[in-house]
């Protein structure tokens, strides 16, 4: 019995050129430094380009709790850039993929901004 095996061939991009790439946007996410990992491989996956990753700590909405500083958790901020044309599938791509309309799964929106110096040579390969 012989069988067929099928090979998936993946479409390989042509590399960007700097004069294709119109205006970029800039994303924030915030979420619980255990989703860190995840959070990055998705970002890549998706075509973004982190600038920068800081570390912080969150706290609960609760002013009770925000006196107390009980319930605040470790959280990281990413900012993340993608091209404008890109920006409104990537937002609910990485949103539905981290549930963040549920509260306490995080945060993320997108800043606008004139550009960021040298951003664009991050999608050029």
């Amino acid at each position: 019995m012989m069988f067929k095996v099928k090979v998936d061939k993946k479409k390989t991009k042509r590399p960007l050129k700097v004069s294709e790439i119109e205006d970029l946007s800039m994303c924030v996410f915030i979420v619980k430094r255990s989703m860190e990992d995840k959070l990055k491989a998705s970002i890549m996956e998706n075509d973004g380009k982190i600038l920068s990753i800081t570390y912080g700590t969150g706290i609960s909405r609760s002013s009770i709790f925000n006196s107390l500083r009980v319930g605040s958790d470790d959280v990281v901020v990413f900012f993340v850039t993608i091209r404008v044309e890109d920006v409104r599938k990537f937002m609910r791509t990485i949103s539905k993929e981290f549930e963040l309309a549920v509260p306490g799964n995080g945060k993320g929106f997108v800043l606008d901004v004139d550009g960021y110096l040298g951003a664009k040579a991050l999608f050029v390969e």
